[in-house]
């Protein structure tokens, strides 16, 4: 090898060796490599395609057609259960009840909720219980509570011609506050009564007294807890506004207790008393109102037995949760409620009653709240006045 050869190979490894030191330098300042960008544009592609795909989920066309899905092979899996003839009870009365169960990343409700929210339905759940309940071990009863001076202006033949002759609804009972104080006062009677009962309709203008009357066990099951429905208007009773709240309830609502926890559990009915189509319009539909109003993070439909089927699933919803309080927690909101333009700071077990009360009673039920926040608000004046003067 001649010695310009060797010096020109000298300096070819010179400039190779000083490439790769510049690139380990470069590395080193963190300037970005190849490899490094695909690397973030394969994770800013898999983002949005997980962004894409919780926004398909939600769609009602997707949602739905998993519901469909779901309803079939719960048909199937309940059909294919067969009871022993070793067994002396037959529990297919309960193998087919389907139950919507929602996660959510927040609490649906705070404690002492006793208001239960009204959600639409497109087929009612009432009138196919009722039916099946004529061969099963429990009737389907509707107890109605009215306010002591209206309980005498309903009779049951005006109940008969308003609501079960007009529109297949019978009120087997109705009762008064004050029968709540007297004839049920002991708990043994009221435990009796609501026992007998599968929906409980209360006067909204008392719904704030019956948790005092009726007890906590009261509001433990849907079954049993008060759903408030309008008796008239501007306090005068109207036969009119009762037949029109009632049947709005047993044709068009399903009432659901929201719990104090993040977990939801619906009763939605029975594989026998719908189609699959009326079950699947009326998942979708209650589905769509809860993912709507709360941060759901996950939708299964189940039978008793079952295992739970998922329908939806949202991760973002917690992204969303946590930002919303951070949010909050800077703001530095309180629980609060204001009444006639004071706020006034209130328990969990007010609030809720708040939540429940008809909003032209809410200065009549928190009267000794209001007097004592107006009187704290006439005294800071003049303990402004006095700490002033004291310091002159």
């Amino acid at each position: 090898m001649s010695k310009s050869t060797a010096s020109k190979t000298r300096k070819g490894r010179t400039s190779t060796g000083s490439t790769a030191k510049n690139s380990s330098a470069a590395a080193k300042k963190g300037k970005p490599s190849a490899s490094k960008k695909q690397r973030d544009a394969a994770a800013a592609d898999t983002d949005a395609a997980t962004e894409g795909q919780q926004a398909a989920e939600a769609q009602p066309a997707v949602l739905e057609s998993r519901i469909t899905h779901a309803v079939q092979e719960l048909t199937k899996y309940v059909g294919s259960k067969t009871t022993p003839e070793s067994v002396l009870i037959d529990d297919s009365e309960l193998t087919g009840q389907v139950q919507l169960i929602a996660t959510s990343v927040r609490a649906y409700s705070k404690p002492g909720n006793f208001k239960p929210t009204l959600f639409a339905v497109k087929h009612s759940l009432f009138m196919p219980w009722k039916k099946a309940s004529a061969t099963a071990v429990k009737d389907f009863k509707v107890l109605l509570i009215l306010r002591d001076q209206d309980l005498s202006k309903v009779s049951d033949d005006a109940l008969y011609e308003s609501l079960e002759q007009a529109h297949g609804i019978c009120i087997n009972k109705v009762i008064s506050g004050h029968d709540l104080k007297t004839t049920y006062k002991a708990f043994e009677k009221r435990r009796a009564l609501l026992s007998e009962f599968s929906l409980v309709l209360a006067d909204d203008a008392i719904v704030t007294a019956l948790p005092k009357l009726l007890g906590s066990k009261a509001y433990e099951k849907i079954q049993t807890t008060p759903v408030p429905i309008r008796t008239g208007k501007a306090g005068a009773f109207s036969m009119t506004t009762l037949v029109n709240s009632v049947r709005r309830i047993f044709y068009e609502r399903l009432p659901v207790l929201l719990p104090s926890g993040v977990t939801l559990n619906v009763h939605i009915g029975h594989l026998d008393w719908f189609t699959p189509e009326e079950l699947t319009a009326n998942v979708a539909s209650l589905a769509s109102q809860l993912i709507a109003a709360h941060p759901v993070r996950s939708l299964y439909l189940k039978s008793n037995d079952s295992p739970a089927l998922p329908l939806y699933y949202s991760p973002a919803a917690l992204q969303d949760a946590n930002a919303a309080a951070a949010a909050a927690r800077a703001d530095g909101s309180s629980a609060t409620v204001s009444i006639d333009g004071i706020d006034l700071p209130l328990s969990s077990f007010d609030r809720a009653l708040a939540q429940i009360a008809n909003p032209d009673d809410l200065p009549v039920v928190f009267a000794k709240q209001l007097a004592r926040a107006k009187r704290s608000q006439e005294t800071l004046p003049d303990s402004a006045a006095a700490v002033k003067r004291s310091k002159q």
